[in-house]
């Protein structure tokens, strides 16, 4: 959550002014903005965020965000301390004349400084739990995308309570991102597309890309709205256009280390053959229309969508009873691809359900939305057959041992004309039939989302 603070005056202040009476008071900052409507600027080598002091019509408005460090909370207090002295003006929380800031020194000290850390990694927490997907934070220098693989590698669960010392290391970490790749180079690009159902909604593109015969330099890969390859030297293909979510599944091993949640550092060297192979394996991941958010199964049926049933039968399959739950709990931290019988039908952006059968308790255990085409790979079982596999998101994955589900006989019921008890993985319901799974998915998800534990049933709420 951001804090802004604004201080009503008719003086005209120059940046110039505010960054030197700071600095007259030893503050040690570096400004990425210097001019007016609005100026940032941070504490040297202890910013994440640093601070805005944005032009109002009455006055100034300082803003500091959530994720800042404790030296951006400190420089906020000062700042308006320091704003407040050069004008004369008086200051209000969110210019509310119920919200006046006398001290700000004193308002806001260490304790208010600790429940503002708190507060920023519970609603971040609360976030990705509820959706699966990264927060994705400006900083002072580049962006950084808090999301649960990062936390986990700060053992931050996403359900247990605030810890300090865990959010002081992951704080730690996030400055030195801010400060390492200050002055290098990222792969952000000013080409932005237009939606054409939203003319106020675009996408930007983070592009590698090759020209004259070698590969573009570039320090780092930065967050976008999608990732694109090209080769400019070869003029008989376009580029590649995929979410940024799935640019890690194309990168070539050893020559990235990740930074955050989806952002990469180069630490090898990167020739043309390696983009080109990064070319050809992106185009699974390239969906029909860039634009086009999948829904996920119990959110509504989508005409777009084919849906299609996979089947698992633990006593036969590569996947085990005891990884399958060992997933429930690693649902937004594990990858999930699977078999596919009739892939010449699928895309991505598909719906799936995954139903258990065999013996056991029988019945639906996973359901999502596939977010790649299908593509060819080593048979799983080891007899050599010719096998596609499709990569999977889930928003729903449950134990079926201990959890509710739609059992097989209730399917059976409500869809006679499928065979629920085996057969094929991977094969596309009729219209009818997908709209009569979707309806038995949404009424499941609204009688037990109480029961969403994160042990025995998980799920999100989005894409």
């Amino acid at each position: 959550m951001s804090v802004s603070v604004t201080i009503r005056t008719k003086k005209a202040l120059q940046p110039d002014d505010i960054l030197k009476s700071l600095a007259e008071k030893g503050e040690k900052i570096v400004v990425t903005s210097m001019d007016f409507p609005s100026v940032k600027f941070g504490t040297h080598l202890e910013a994440i965020r640093g601070i805005e002091v944005n032009q109002e019509d009455n006055g100034y408005e300082v803003r500091v965000c959530s994720f800042s460090s404790t030296a951006d909370y400190q420089l906020f207090a000062r700042t308006i301390a320091a704003m407040m002295e050069l004008t004369g003006g008086e200051a209000f929380e969110i210019d509310d004349d119920e919200s006046k800031v006398e001290n700000p020194l004193e308002q806001y000290d260490a304790k208010w400084i600790q429940q503002q850390h708190e507060t920023s990694l519970s609603v971040t927490k609360a976030f990705v739990k509820n959706y699966g997907s990264p927060v994705v934070f400006w900083g002072l220098f580049c962006h950084f995308c808090v999301g649960p693989k990062l936390l986990e590698g700060f053992n931050i669960s996403l359900t247990e309570k605030y810890k300090k010392g865990k959010m002081k290391q992951l704080q730690n970490y996030l400055r030195s991102v801010q400060w390492h790749f200050a002055n290098l180079k990222d792969t952000s690009t000013r080409m932005a597309i237009s939606d054409p159902n939203n003319e106020n909604h675009h996408l930007s593109i983070s592009a590698i890309y090759i020209e004259n015969g070698k590969v573009v330099d570039f320090d780092y890969i930065s967050e976008a709205s999608l990732f694109s390859i090209f080769d400019m030297d070869d003029k008989s293909e376009g580029p590649v256009l995929i979410p940024f979510k799935e640019m890690w599944k194309i990168l070539p091993e050893g020559v990235f280390r990740p930074i955050d949640e989806w952002q990469y550092e180069r630490i090898g060297d990167i020739d043309v053959d390696m983009v080109r192979k990064m070319i050809a394996t992106a185009r699974r991941y390239q969906p029909d229309d860039i634009h086009y958010k999948p829904t996920f199964p119990g959110a509504g049926y989508d005409e777009k969508q084919n849906t299609f049933i996979l089947m698992w039968n633990p006593a036969i399959s590569s996947m085990s009873l005891e990884r399958h739950n060992s997933d429930v709990k690693n649902m937004l931290t594990e990858y999930f691809n699977w078999s596919v019988w009739e892939y010449d039908k699928a895309k991505c952006g598909d719906r799936f359900f995954l139903v258990r059968v065999g013996e056991g308790n029988t019945g639906v255990v996973m359901s999502g939305v596939f977010d790649s085409h299908p593509y060819e790979a080593a048979d799983w079982s080891g007899k050599g057959r010719r096998t596609f596999y499709m990569d999977m998101v889930p928003n729903l994955i449950l134990n079926p041992e201990t959890a509710p589900m739609v059992t097989t006989k209730e399917l059976q019921e409500a869809i006679p004309s499928f065979d629920w008890s085996g057969g094929h993985s991977g094969r596309m319901l009729t219209e009818d039939e997908a709209r009569k799974i979707e309806n038995l998915w949404h009424q499941f998800m609204e009688k037990h989302k109480g029961q969403i534990d994160g042990v025995n049933i998980n799920a999100i709420l989005s894409v």
